[in-house]
């Protein structure tokens, strides 16, 4: 497979730390959707997609301020050892005006970086979850089966071909200690992510050794706040995972973003495993099967 020759290539330097082997089982994995109000339009698709196309699923989470659906269990971000009030101020460096400011942007304000750190903590906040957790965004539809485990119990991670963003990479050099990317080549940030918890306990052990604050904090002071802003929890635990064990693997899904939700079967009927269906994409992405092929979709 793609992935395996590509190994093949890779400087050794890269692997030359001691791997290590964590103790990963192949018990259900757990779902957690982190939600806002907006995203209500799809969620209940997501949710159904994940339950019905997720090879040995377990319980499925939805994680936000109120209730949002029937489909799925709901935890309260009430329940986490962080506000979102607080994300801003520690972005904001403790700058009380700023971070109030700082709270009521939209797109990539404090409310982006909260439910990061949402996904990252659910592992470790929500009683009796599996140690195998897929963090789903809520606009994420999986429409073909699909496994996020391989034999050995290892993460199977995703990929994309676009090109990383450097304010990510930047953040994440600065909260992790020896902080390097694996495959270079390719980029994390593809909507979801199996994240297992001895390796997130190894990775928040690290952070939180290196800077003595919990990680949480680490992660929000890592923040250029007066410079280019910008943050994945996605690339920060994939490069963690794979430059310290051999357990986890990459490889390919057909996958895409869209804003046409009422091409949904079109896009399972073309072997799609999942499409990410943007709001903010609205008026702004072309279709994919042309114009005129499904009456508007209506929740």
């Amino acid at each position: 497979m793609k992935y395996l020759i590509l190994l093949f290539f890779i400087p050794f330097a890269l692997f030359s730390i001691e791997k290590i082997n964590y103790h990963l089982t192949q018990d259900p994995i757990d779902v957690v959707i982190v939600c806002h109000e907006k995203d209500k339009v799809t969620l209940d698709h997501c949710i159904q997609g994940i339950k019905e196309n997720c090879i040995h699923v377990g319980q499925v989470f939805i994680v936000s301020a109120k209730k949002l659906s029937n489909q799925a269990k709901w935890f309260s971000e009430k329940n986490f050892p962080f506000s979102k009030s607080e994300i801003a101020l520690e972005i904001a460096k403790g700058d009380k005006k700023k971070s109030e400011k700082f709270l009521q942007s939209k797109g990539r304000g404090a409310g982006w970086y909260y439910q990061q750190l949402l996904k990252l903590y659910a592992s470790f906040v929500i009683p009796n979850i599996s140690q195998n957790v897929l963090v789903l965004d809520a606009d994420t539809l999986f429409m073909n089966p699909t496994s996020f485990l391989n034999e050995a119990g290892g993460g199977l991670f995703c990929i994309s071909h676009e090109k990383a963003k450097q304010n990510y990479l930047d953040h994440a050099k600065r909260l992790l200690p020896n902080y390097q990317r694996i495959f270079p080549e390719y980029y994390s940030v593809c909507h979801h992510m199996l994240i297992q918890s001895p390796i997130l306990k190894d990775l928040f052990s690290r952070v939180e050794r290196h800077h003595r604050i919990p990680f949480w904090r680490a992660f929000c002071r890592s923040v250029d706040f007066e410079g280019e802003k910008g943050a994945s929890e996605y690339e920060i635990y994939y490069n963690f995972a794979l430059r310290h064990t051999d357990q986890v693997e990459v490889r390919e899904l057909k996958w895409r973003n869209s804003a046409h939700l009422d091409e949904k079967e079109l896009f399972k009927q073309a072997g799609y495993h999942f499409v990410s269906f943007h709001s903010y994409m609205q008026g702004k992405w072309p279709r994919a099967f042309g114009e005129g092929l499904l009456p508007s979709f209506k929740n």
